[in-house]
Formats: structure tokens, sequence, C-alpha cells
């Protein structure tokens, strides 16, 4: 046998960590699995905290464990005259893919964190002799599935995954690490094993919807997911089949009128339209298989540009305006919006053969007071981060940081829910780094309703008032939740309720 059964044990256990969502608790339980009393992480799952890159502790003795197995294997493999079954060769090659990612994970980073435009990765030789050495000398009854090109393209996915996740997405909670372990799913699957197999280079057929309110970060999530599809590696040249910075294509809907969407989206020919004046390639056009466009508030289209777009997400055709030519589009549709679809539907504004083309895979971004939560801690994680994106890395950003938070603390409150999210917290930081103080009223996008106004609408039911009543005490006590809730004379909970329903 390869394997005594402690060596199998921990080679199972070592090569599962390639198939598990970093941001979920499983894949700590599974390090501690590996190292037993030695396991050094005490948190429950992968996050930033205060703004700084959470080390795996666990990481560095994982490897030796792994290294030291590997060779010890690779020696037994040489020498034995009976060839290891196919069942031990499989559970040997998952867990050579685990010490391949982590040997050859400093090259890979530096290239894709220095060189985002970077298609040539010469690191790809020193993998390939150790790929050679222990995937494809030892002897073995059927060849491996795997493959050098394919799995070091695989290898540059993961690592370009949990950065963009891991380095973007923040907070510290259980929901933010959910956020994070969802996202991780609409780029592999839940069951990685089968998109290894089949999925790898047909993800690009899959949308993905990303909803949630305004100012919770789904530009962010999209460009996650668009920057971490599979691209194709050529052992040969050692390059990528394109840059993965390039792979992001916005398009602002809300931005633009509603002819101008439909000529950036599908193109145009020359003389279609009046200011036609040339031939105009489309979003649509020029994507690549690796490419994803980004549809942001999808909602805001027109009826005419809906059946359009379903004609692309159900055949992968589409023609430029004016010309009757058929042409494919080969990338990926990321879609967003802050509207409820569903209603729209029912409202028939929306059509309902689209949303559900739309919905195949979703993505829901989770509020900043639920991400905060009540939390000074959760808090200062995105604080400090905005912090630095306002005045750089630096004793200051850190002294405003502590000044923030202190500010908010006291004249704010820790249950303040932020309806503007992460951008009103942005704007509240800038409102105290050149004023001093800051008044959410003053950037409240929408005004209180008149009582009368609202007792006006003969469609109001009592709940319905009762919601209403809970918005414009929210917004007279200044978006303080627990002001909210002492004037309303209940309890937070149910302001909570009447705040978050649709």
């Amino acid at each position: 046998m390869l394997f005594n059964k402690e060596e199998r044990r921990l080679a199972e256990a070592i090569g599962s960590l390639n198939y598990t969502n970093p941001f979920t608790p499983k894949r700590l339980e599974q390090e501690r699995a590996i190292l037993g009393p030695n396991a050094k992480s005490s948190y429950t799952v992968w996050h930033n905290q205060d703004g700084n890159r959470t080390v795996n502790r666990n990481i560095s003795p994982i490897f030796e464990v792994c290294d030291a197995l590997v060779k010890k294997l690779l020696s037994r493999l040489q020498k034995q005259k009976k060839l290891p079954s196919e069942e031990e060769m499989r559970i040997y090659d998952e867990m050579v893919l685990y010490w391949l990612f982590e040997k050859h994970r400093v090259p890979v980073c530096e290239l894709m964190l220095t060189q985002p435009q970077e298609t040539h990765f010469e690191c790809y030789q020193a993998f390939l002799e150790d790929f050679e050495a222990a995937i494809l000398s030892p002897p073995r009854r059927q060849p491996s599935e795997f493959t050098p090109e394919k799995t070091f393209a695989v290898i540059f996915q993961i690592h370009r995954a949990f950065y963009h996740i891991f380095d973007f997405i923040a907070g510290g909670s259980l929901e933010a690490a959910q956020m994070r372990a969802d996202i991780w799913q609409s780029i592999f699957t839940y069951d990685i094993y089968r998109y290894h197999r089949l999925l790898f280079d047909r993800m690009n057929n899959v949308t993905t919807l990303i909803t949630g309110e305004s100012g919770t970060g789904k530009e962010l999530v999209a460009r996650a997911i668009a920057f971490s599809q599979y691209i194709p590696f050529d052992g040969k040249t050692c390059c990528f089949a394109e840059p993965y910075a390039d792979c992001f294509k916005a398009v602002q809907l809300s931005a633009m009128p509603q002819n101008m969407i439909e000529s950036e989206l599908f193109g145009h020919i020359k003389g279609s339209y009046t200011g036609a004046i040339s031939d105009h390639q489309g979003y649509l056009e020029i994507c690549t298989p690796h490419d994803s466009i980004f549809l942001d508030e999808i909602g805001e289209i027109s009826v005419e540009v809906q059946i359009k777009l379903l004609r692309v997400l159900q055949n992968r055709t589409f023609q430029r305006i004016g010309d009757v030519h058929p042409l494919m589009f080969h990338g990926k549709i990321i879609a967003a919006t802050n509207q409820n679809l569903h209603q729209a539907v029912q409202d028939g504004v929306f059509r309902s053969d689209l949303f559900y083309r739309l919905c195949s895979d979703t993505v829901s971004t989770v509020p900043l007071r639920r991400l905060i939560n009540g939390s000074e801690t959760e808090l200062r994680q995105f604080v400090t981060i905005l912090g630095r994106r306002i005045l750089g890395a630096g004793k200051e950003a850190e002294q405003f940081t502590d000044e923030v938070c202190a500010w908010i603390v006291k004249n704010l409150g820790l249950e303040y829910s932020w309806p503007g999210n992460v951008r009103e917290l942005e704007q509240c930081m800038r409102n105290l780094l050149i004023r001093g103080t800051y008044r959410p009223s003053d950037c409240l996008e929408e005004r209180p309703s008149a009582l009368a106004e609202i007792l006006g609408d003969r469609n109001l039911t009592a709940d319905g008032l009762l919601k209403q009543y809970m918005r414009v005490v929210f917004k007279r006590e200044g978006g303080n939740l627990a002001k909210t809730a002492e004037a309303a004379g209940v309890d937070r909970r149910t302001v909570r309720k009447y705040l978050e329903e649709e």
C-alpha cells in the first residue's frame, strides 16, 4: 500500500483544502484536523481585521507537513514494485496539488499584484519541473487527470479570487464571511470538483445578479467575480490568453439615455440613426470568452432593451442597430440592482422571462448597519479602510480613524443605521475631515413625507402606515435606531423590521 493509516488521513485532509470554500468555518476546521493541537487559528473564518490582512498562521505548518509527506511518498513510489491503486493515486494527486499551490504561491501572487497587465509567467517553468516530478513521473496504472497548463491556470484563478474577495470585501462578522463565501461560489460553484472537471471554461454562460441597497459595494462584488474568471494558459509561451485586469467592462445604465444604452451594448452601423456617423462596436461584440460585462442598475433599462438582452442570454446572439447580421456574445453578464425586480415584474415594468434568466446565480450584498451590528470593532474596520483611501497609509490615517470612531460613537451611536451604507460613511468621514462635524440629514437623498400626504394614500394599510411612520421618525431622529425606538415607544427590533421591509 502507498499509505499507512495516518498518512492516508493526512493526505486526504490536505487534499480536501483544494476543494473547500476558504471563507467558511469548514476551512479552519480542516486545518485543525491536519495540525491537531498545533493549530494556531482562534478565529472562526478568514477575514481582514482593522483593515489589516489576517495572517493565517496555520498555512506554513500545513505546508511543512505536506512537503515532508510528498517527499516521503515520492521516494516510496519509486521503490515500490507493485503499482498503487487508482484510489491511492487520486488521494496522492490531490495532496500534491495543494503542495504545488503553496510552493509556487509567492511568485504567482507577486506578478498578480505588481503587474496586473502581465500575461507572461516565467515562473511556470519551475512549477512545471515540480509537476512533472510529482505527478507525471511516478509509476501509475492510469495517467493523472491533471495537466500542468490547466492546473497552473486554475491556481492563478484561485489566487485572483482570494485576493479580490479577501482584500476588497470588508467585515469580520459571520454575515460578511457568508457574503464572501457566496461570491466564491459564484466563481467556482459549491462543488469545485465538478467545476474543475466540467465547468471551469463554461461559467461565462451563467449570468450573475447582484442585489442590495445603494452603497453596499455591488460593483466590488462584480469586480471580484469578473477578475477571477478562468483564463487559459499556454505552456509553450508561458502566457495567459489575456491580462485579467482587462476582463471587467462596466456599463452604468442609469447614467445613459435609453438610445445610448442600446448603442453601447449592441453597437450600430453607420447611418442607422441620426448621429451614427461611423460603425461602432458595442460591449457585447468586443467581449472575449474571459470578459465580463457589468450592467449596473439593470432595473432601469427600457422594455425594448430588455427584449434584446433576453435574446443575448437565451441564444448568445445579437445584432448591431441597423444591421441584420447576427453576432455572437462570448462573455459573461453580471447585473446589479437596488430595486426589487420581483416586484417590478409584478408591476409589469420588468419582463419575467428576463428576470428568471438573470437570477440563475444571485449574490446579495449586506447593508452596513448589519455588518457593524452595534460593534465598535466592526465600525473601526470600515473606518480604517476608508481612512487609508482618503489620507493614505500612515500615522495620520490612524489618528484620523481614532477621531472618526470616537465622534461617531459619541454623536451618532453604534446603533446608527447608515441608510446610505458605506457611501454615507465615507461622506461622513469627509465631512469630519473638512468641518469637524456631520449631520446625516444633509446627505439624505429622500426628505420625510408629511403625515397628511401619507394619509392621503387610500390604498395604505395599517401596517403600511406604521412602516411610513417609522421612516418619518427615523429620519427625524437623524437615522439613529435607538432614538427612533425611544421616540416611537417600541423596541429596536421592531424599528429595524419596518425599516428593512420592501
